[in-house]
């Protein structure tokens, strides 16, 4: 799918801003010292998962779906560009023990990689031709129109649901006619490459363990696209998905939540996903995931810390955002270390060949503050030790000793990594970028 919004550039403020993220950075760390402002930002992180940790075990485990008849299900799946995914989501789709009629639609988004001529030849799906690209929200609006069934699933085009993972949702939207939509338990399809195996362990802890812990705090954010669950009737009451959105999964559950509807969860339907096998397109995928929340913030003022929604906009999100800034004062923190270091070597280097000594390279005092930083941090982390083996449980993942190092990885790069696509983020959002999804 591809989505473009004009933005308002302004070059100016962001230097401006950049300049002032940096010089206050450095001043912190030249009054606190690297320690504090490295560690202070892991408080938050430290207090969202202990949260999650008390509300995991507090919260009731979710019941299975039980033998009954089920209403007749609309299973849409938008389409564009995806000839190397497709035909595996229609089958995993067919594959489906659902026990109630079925009808599958696929919206070809105006594909030109030869997927749209190839999904004529497909038999047992409503396929449906859109003239030009108009984005996915656009498509999933288009197919609920012509839609029959009294449920929705959305499913993305390289997205594939377990047999058993329509029956599980649906069986749990029927429970209670004041649920909306119900999301699921969303894995990463095929980690092989150790990007792939890092974001693993981050769909594990995110949509398992922490997406249980915000079904007990009723504070559930997303309901994500690889595949949702959606009454009908209420999609259409709110007016179905935002066409102009670059996060339109983000924005639908906001908005059924401010329609009064309640946003479900379970683990036992369970959706595998391609995910980016390199930096570069995770980076991509991560800032659309992050401008759009910020974009959201904006579209629905009315929403956060209003105690009308709970602990939703009281706790959920401002934590969620505060973690998004924490990853952009740690990118500069971790930036002026290094900058700090060369420069001190350089100095060093200079001072030596200008006295024609000879180099004694040692460890120096800022890599001792930086270890005992990360020490610290890593004691602070401690309870995501728990949330990992609590999410490789209800993954049913064997936790093995060949896990170690790529756990070892999660912690100590990865973290640095989506701080750095946070910081980007925040750049965007000050300079008011265009907003781009293709």
């Amino acid at each position: 799918m591809s989505l473009y919004l004009k933005g308002e550039p302004r070059p100016i403020l962001t230097l401006m801003t950049l300049i002032a993220v940096g010089v206050i950075i450095g001043m912190l760390i030249k009054s606190v010292g690297y320690f504090w402002v490295i560690v202070i930002p892991n408080l938050f992180a430290l207090a969202l998962t202990l949260v999650m940790l008390l509300a995991y075990m507090e919260s009731d485990a979710v019941k299975r779906a039980e033998n009954r008849a089920l209403p007749r299900l609309s299973v849409i799946i938008p389409s564009y560009n995806s000839k190397s995914t497709i035909i595996g989501c229609i089958d995993s789709i067919r594959g489906s023990d659902y026990p109630g009629e079925m009808e599958i639609l696929v919206v070809d988004d105006g594909s030109k990689d030869g997927s749209r001529e190839m999904l004529k030849g497909v038999k047992g799906i409503r396929l449906i031709l859109m003239d030009v690209n108009r984005g996915k929200a656009s498509a999933i609006n288009s197919a609920v129109k012509v839609a029959t069934g009294e449920v929705v699933a959305c499913v993305d085009s390289d997205s594939y649901p377990e047999p058993n993972a329509f029956r599980e949702g649906v069986s749990m939207l029927m429970d209670n006619q004041n649920i909306g939509v119900v999301t699921c338990f969303i894995r990463v399809a095929n980690p092989d490459n150790i990007l792939k195996r890092l974001q693993d362990i981050e769909y594990l802890t995110g949509f398992g363990f922490f997406q249980l812990g915000a079904r007990f705090l009723d504070a559930i954010t997303v309901a994500p696209g690889p595949t949702s669950i959606f009454r009908r009737a209420v999609l259409e009451e709110v007016g179905g998905f935002d066409e102009q959105n670059i996060t339109e999964d983000l924005e639908i559950a906001w908005r059924l939540r401010k329609h009064g509807y309640d946003i479900e969860y379970t683990p036992h339907a369970v959706s595998y996903t391609e995910v980016p096998g390199d930096v570069y397109s995770l980076m991509k995928q991560r800032v659309r995931w992050y401008r759009g929340k910020f974009f959201n913030i904006r579209k629905h003022q009315d929403v956060l810390f209003n105690q009308k929604y709970g602990l939703f906009s009281m706790f959920v999100l401002p934590f969620s955002f505060s973690a998004e800034l924490s990853g952009v004062a740690l990118s500069f923190s971790f930036l002026y270390i290094i900058a700090n270091q060369l420069s001190w070597t350089a100095q060093y280097v200079w001072s030596m060949l200008a006295l024609g000594g000879q180099f004694v390279f040692g460890t120096g005092g800022i890599v001792a503050v930086s270890m005992s930083t990360l020490v610290m941090s890593l004691m602070l982390m401690s309870p995501w030790f728990v949330v990992i083996y609590l999410s490789y449980l209800m993954g049913n993942k064997k936790f093995t000793l060949t896990e170690i190092p790529i756990i070892g990885l999660f912690f100590l790069f990865y973290g640095l990594i989506i701080s750095a696509f946070y910081c980007i983020t925040f750049f965007k959002e000050v300079n008011r970028s265009d907003y781009t999804w293709k």
